[in-house]
């Protein structure tokens, strides 16, 4: 990986909101890469994966699909907390970005 274009310093973010999951990525990858509505799209495509699992799961016996159907997202807060879920399923992004 090249070094930061900042003159040999280190990237750093101020912190803002509760985005520390962003401010995280970007720090480790020594640039702003990711904003926040590109975790929340991930942690959508999370929970529409989970929420699909779930029903399938259901149709093989066990609770009713009902009990697994949810607007609310379990992978990012209306403040801006992300699961680890999310910065896991980042992970696989982060070496195209690291190069």
């Amino acid at each position: 990986m090249e070094g930061p274009s900042n003159g040999g310093l280190l990237y750093h973010e101020m912190q803002e909101s509760k985005l520390c999951a962003v401010h995280c990525v970007n720090t480790v990858l020594q640039g702003p890469f990711f904003s926040e509505l590109d975790l929340a799209a991930l942690a959508s495509d999370l929970d529409q994966t989970e929420r699909q699992m779930m029903l399938e799961g259901a149709g093989h016996g066990g609770a009713s699909s009902g009990d697994f159907y949810s607007e609310v997202s379990h992978n990012v807060s209306m403040n801006g907390d992300f699961s680890i879920q999310v910065l896991e399923s980042q992970n696989g992004n982060i070496d195209s970005y690291s190069h």
